[in-house]
């Protein structure tokens, strides 16, 4: 086959992802959850030593259409309330997991709303990162956050995710069979994301364009073959989510304790 035909078939299959997990998927599933909601978001732009935001309000406009696009068959939407700044240059530079970044959530933060902060570079113990979220945190009132690196705003998307209780498909690294028959213990115990032996801070597997290549085996010796267009996946190949992680997303908003403006 042809790399033209391959990338032809490829952008097919994720035009064919989008529509599945989109509009289409919501009205053939009638028993998708039906939030109907629009969350408020308050975003605050940390100021560098010079006072300056070093960012475009219209980038992250856009990260959010496309995060409207993405939650709309459970009925959940995404607008800005209100901008404001953290003129501490000390918040500039974030490490997931650190007293830094509960600082500032404790001195700028508003509750009952999602909050993004904006920074200007983010990093976890081992590398850089686009930003991180509060897994399941929409379900309390003062977890629903999002700290986004200014270079990336479109992981915003990916990152709501796991704000209403996704994890990665590659939870686990590969403990997941392919067959699925562990699917609800192992990997991000969802039964429609296919197992996905993704590694942080690996070169063994990787993707040629959206195309997934590796050669590892799972525990019964059958061959990967993760969704690359997840989401929550990290093959940047972005198409949509899964049947059971908007079924997921919906029911830990519902379910939870608090209800968000």
């Amino acid at each position: 086959m042809s790399n033209f035909i391959k990338l032809l078939f490829i952008i097919t299959l994720c035009i064919y992802n989008v529509v599945l997990n989109g509009q289409t998927l919501h009205k053939l599933s009638k028993d998708l959850p039906q939030v109907n909601k629009e969350f408020q978001f308050n975003v605050y732009v940390v100021l560098d030593s010079l006072r300056e935001a070093n960012f475009e309000p219209a980038q992250l406009q856009g990260a959010i259409a496309n995060a409207n696009q993405m939650f709309s068959p459970i009925a959940v939407s995404f607008a800005i309330c209100k901008w404001d700044t953290i003129p501490d240059y000390n918040f500039t530079k974030l490490i997931k997991d650190t007293p830094e970044v509960d600082e500032m959530r404790l001195l700028w933060r508003k509750n009952q709303m999602i909050n993004i902060y904006l920074v200007d570079s983010l990093a976890n113990a081992s590398n850089e990162i686009c930003g991180f979220a509060a897994l399941a945190g929409v379900a309390t009132s003062n977890g629903a956050y999002v700290v986004l690196d200014k270079g990336c705003p479109g992981a915003l998307t990916h990152e709501l995710g796991h704000l209403f209780g996704l994890s990665h498909t590659f939870l686990g690294s590969g403990n997941e069979n392919v067959d699925g028959s562990n699917c609800e213990t192992a990997g991000d115990g969802i039964c429609d994301t296919p197992a996905d032996p993704f590694i942080v801070n690996t070169d063994t597997i990787w993707t040629n364009g959206c195309e997934f290549v590796f050669e590892g085996l799972d525990a019964n010796g059958e061959y990967y073959q993760p969704d690359v267009g997840n989401i929550m996946s990290y093959y940047g190949c972005d198409c949509g989510f899964t049947f059971g992680q908007y079924l997921k997303m919906a029911n830990t908003y519902l379910n939870g304790s608090k209800k968000l403006w």
